[in-house]
């Protein structure tokens, strides 16, 4: 830690160098450079301002872009062309409060190397704030922030900046694939995913029940008619779900897929948001079939 005003020489060219290095943004201004690493208490013995104002703006900057990434990931454009998410809201603060934790924000500075950087007053440097996780997340922030004051909030730069520093792209595919399965939930894994949920005993193992044609014909156009049922108990309730398609893998997929749906509480993001019984797959689109003759012969 340090009690100088401002960076110069050797530590100024290599504080902006590293920080160039782990965000892609080079800090030209020394005032700039210097202040987003001035604290509070140094500045009530030495006077100058500190760096708390690009803390705030670093940590609103954080929060937008790591929102705007995550939900280029989770959410997807239906047919009816509204927005599913598929993933909880709960869950999607959670997904953000773990990539923006103090934990993983104070693991970056000091995989950087910069807390040593931080200019203190006595009562900081008797406290060794430097190894405190509040404090060297708080200067992350605080780097983020002159960045965007530096760049006149340029949204490219301020994009860029916070994919590279919080490597975005590897931590979200990291936590998603160990904690937030639900986020990769499509028609083509649907089935081996609920399967794999049953080995782990948080449902049980599905029970499907495939009908063809010789059930329910074909249709004016010649396709056949295939309906799937998929049920489960899920916490001792019973989950179940049927698909008419045109073909017997698209129903049985199409069946587990809203059997997950209704398990993880995320939206169909192939069609309709609707708690039914009964659907039908055409066309890439997943709608409530209200058909009552199928719904009966289903039942017979």
């Amino acid at each position: 830690m340090r009690r100088k005003h401002y960076f110069f020489g050797e530590d100024e060219i290599k504080l902006r160098q590293l920080i160039k290095e782990k965000t892609g943004y080079c800090l030209s201004n020394r005032g700039t450079l210097s202040q987003a690493f001035r604290r509070r208490s140094y500045c009530a013995e030495y006077g100058g301002k500190s760096n708390e104002m690009f803390e705030f703006i670093g940590d609103q900057v954080l929060s937008y872009y790591v929102v705007k990434f995550v939900t280029k990931r989770c959410c997807a454009k239906n047919i009816e062309s509204d927005y599913s998410f598929r993933i909880r809201e709960d869950s999607f603060t959670s997904l953000k409060q773990d990539i923006l934790s103090n934990r993983v924000m104070s693991e970056i500075i000091d995989e950087w190397g910069v807390a040593e950087y931080l200019i203190v007053g006595k009562s900081d440097e008797q406290n060794h704030v430097d190894q405190q996780t509040k404090v060297k997340a708080d200067l992350l922030e605080s780097i983020i922030g002159a960045i965007a004051f530096e760049s006149n909030w340029d949204s490219t730069v301020l994009e860029e900046v916070v994919a590279k520093a919080l490597n975005l792209e590897d931590r979200l595919q990291n936590i998603i694939d160990n904690d937030y399965n639900s986020a990769l939930i499509n028609m083509e894994n649907a089935v081996t995913h609920l399967k794999e949920l049953a080995e782990k005993e948080q449902c049980s193992m599905p029970k499907y029940t495939i009908r063809g044609p010789e059930a329910y014909g074909y249709t004016s156009n010649g396709n056949p008619i295939w309906s799937c049922s998929c049920d489960v108990i899920n916490d001792e309730t019973g989950l179940c779900r049927v698909v008419f398609a045109s073909s017997k893998k698209d129903a049985k997929r199409a069946a587990a897929y809203l059997v997950l749906c209704e398990h993880y509480h995320i939206q169909n993001q192939y069609g309709d948001n609707a708690f039914y019984p009964v659907w039908k797959y055409e066309n890439g689109k997943l709608v409530p079939y209200k058909d009552a003759f199928a719904a009966k012969k289903i039942n017979e």
